[in-house]
């Protein structure tokens, strides 16, 4: 019917035959604000190995006194209706802010519901009053500087700032978009759609849109139709997954000093100079003992003469030399063993200087084996004595 009446084909004719219509409906029913229905729209599901990158979204809706509410509203609307219904499927975050809106028409952030989010755009009207645009970005500044994912602001307006009803041009409320940018650590996009053709409007829209490099900005009417629509939000909300960042080495802490994270330190204020072993932990190992024997070979005093100094350093510091052994033979043999080897350790260090009050002795015996007892290896490292502070 509009080819036989002579109308072209495309866009903008789609616009003229749209605003053609809405005349037409408002001289019959004197609707101030004619509805147009939303045409289907289609899932912006990610495809081909792709994610939805967003984490959170504000979506930016004119409804202020410089958007024509017979032609311009009506058709803006049906758009915004359309792409809530096309949104990807997601736990990102959106907000939903309409300009010249009471604070009952405003959605803040909260996890992606699609039903509720086109049930509120349903009901949002024409309000004719001013255009705080500036204001709605600096209201996200903290509200994004804490996240450090993608977000996209897409704003659906004709591009004209207004403040009692006056144009205020476009500096201060690009400049507000500057500061949201700066503000947030991870990636910012502004897509922006002018609604209208208000020869003002571009300014401020490209302005936004080239703020980063993943912003857009187009007129609505290249939106008119599920295919331009589609291609618009998969641009905006899907892309390769992002590449796996290695998580950053943690800062060892080692409070007492012996070169083992405390993560890990078993054996927490050795004294400074003290021989740790991998578990942090001050052992006198059993080679210095004759097999099988408490008695301590001559030629290993070096070791001990090392502990001697390390006591020495730190006076205040009492230990208790616990003996340890494998878990060959009688159990009974080896708890002997082990205070028999604690006992001549402490001996030892009594006869070179350290005051007796300062040493307590125990053992331990089998029972507390830092390796397995059934390879050679192991059983050597179980045969030990250790050091374990009792007061600083």
């Amino acid at each position: 019917m509009l080819r036989a009446l002579g109308w072209p084909s495309g866009a903008i004719s789609i616009r003229i035959q749209r605003a053609t219509w809405l005349a037409i409906t408002i001289a019959i029913t004197g609707c101030a604000a004619p509805y147009v229905e939303p045409y289907p729209a289609r899932l912006a599901r990610p495809t081909d190995g792709d994610v939805v990158l967003v984490e959170d979204n504000l979506i930016i809706f004119d409804a202020s006194g410089s958007i024509d509410r017979l032609v311009d509203f009506p058709n803006e609307k049906a758009v915004l209706e359309a792409f809530l219904a096309g949104m990807p499927p997601g736990t990102y975050r959106v907000a939903l802010r309409v300009l010249g809106g009471r604070e009952d028409a405003q959605v803040h952030l909260a996890t992606f519901d699609r039903f509720e989010l086109r049930q509120h755009a349903r009901k949002v009207g024409w309000t004719g009053r001013q255009t705080p645009l500036a204001q709605v970005l600096d209201d996200y500044r903290e509200e994004f500087a804490t996240r450090a994912g993608r977000v996209a602001v897409i704003v659906f307006t004709d591009g004209v700032p207004t403040r009692y009803g006056k144009y205020i041009g476009p500096e201060e409320t690009v400049e507000a978009a500057r500061r949201l940018h700066a503000r947030h650590p991870g990636e910012l996009c502004y897509h922006t759609v002018q609604v209208g053709m208000d020869p003002r409007g571009p300014a401020l829209l490209r302005g936004m849109a080239e703020l980063g490099e993943c912003g857009s900005f187009r007129t609505i009417d290249a939106l008119d139709g599920a295919d331009a629509l589609h291609a618009f939000q998969m641009q905006i909300y899907n892309g390769p997954p992002p590449p796996i960042v290695a998580k950053r080495a943690r800062a060892m802490t080692d409070l007492d000093g012996d070169g083992v994270d405390d993560r890990f330190d078993r054996c927490a204020r050795t004294p400074a100079g003290a021989k740790v072993d991998e578990r942090g932990c001050w052992v006198i190992e059993d080679y210095v003992f004759d097999h099988d024997q408490a008695t301590i070979r001559p030629q290993h005093e070096a070791t001990l003469e090392a502990v001697v100094r390390v006591l020495a350093a730190n006076p205040g510091v009492r230990v208790r030399l616990d003996g340890h052994t494998d878990a060959t033979g009688a159990a009974a043999y080896n708890f002997d063993l082990g205070k028999r080897r604690a006992e001549a350790l402490a001996v030892w260090l009594i006869d070179h200087g350290i005051d007796a009050l300062r040493l307590e002795v125990h053992s331990f015996g089998p029972g507390r084996p830092v390796a397995p007892n059934d390879t050679q290896q192991g059983r050597r490292k179980n045969r030990r004595v250790e050091l374990s502070i009792i007061d600083f």
